[in-house]
């Protein structure tokens, strides 16, 4: 049985820009609210900055009274997320986000990371309803976001492997496999975002 482990270990926490005239005016404070990952599925950017959106939490087409570039209503984004979730908003009420157990979470409300679990390989799973909605409308049983959650796993361990060495030089044979897991992240990576 695999362990669980937090699906976020941060909540974002949007900061309040001001005014600018074009939601993807936006990316950099988002990308940095956001702690550089998707506020629906928590993958991190790492390598993958062009892949990255401003979604707009309440989809533009039922939008009436919120600006399309009201930054509270804006989500740093994957664009797997993005475009799985897309313009559906059950309620077709930008005010009702919720109907029953359908309907979307803000990713910033702190309570979001308690509709989902993720194990140990990186696989995200629902534990609420509406967390079960949420996970099939944006996907989050596609195998891309635990491959880029064991990535950035293998990214942390090469970096804290680097920072030893650095503080106490070890062997060449140490310092050859250090290299060459680095190339195999590398490689991964590449394959897995630049396709």
């Amino acid at each position: 049985m695999p362990n669980q482990v937090p699906f976020r270990t941060s909540n974002p926490v949007r900061s309040t820009p001001g005014l600018k005239p074009k939601h993807q005016d936006y990316f950099n404070e988002l990308k940095t609210d956001f702690n550089g990952r998707c506020g629906y599925c928590n993958s991190f950017d790492q390598r993958r900055n062009n892949d990255f959106e401003v979604d707009h939490y309440v989809p533009r087409r039922v939008l009436s009274t919120i600006r399309h570039n009201d930054y509270f209503n804006l989500v740093y984004s994957c664009k797997s997320c993005n475009r799985s979730k897309s313009g559906k908003w059950p309620s077709n009420d930008e005010m009702i986000h919720l109907v029953g157990n359908t309907g979307f979470v803000d990713p910033a409300d702190p309570n979001y990371s308690s509709h989902f679990i993720r194990y140990d390989f990186g696989e995200i799973y629902w534990v609420t309803p509406n967390g079960k909605w949420m996970y099939e409308e944006l996907s989050l049983f596609h195998d891309q976001h635990a491959v880029s959650w064991m990535l950035e796993k293998i990214r942390m361990a090469i970096e804290e492997a680097r920072q030893k060495k650095t503080a106490q030089p070890t062997n060449p044979i140490v310092n050859d496999a250090l290299i060459a897991l680095f190339e195999i992240q590398e490689t991964y990576l590449d394959k897995l975002f630049n396709v």
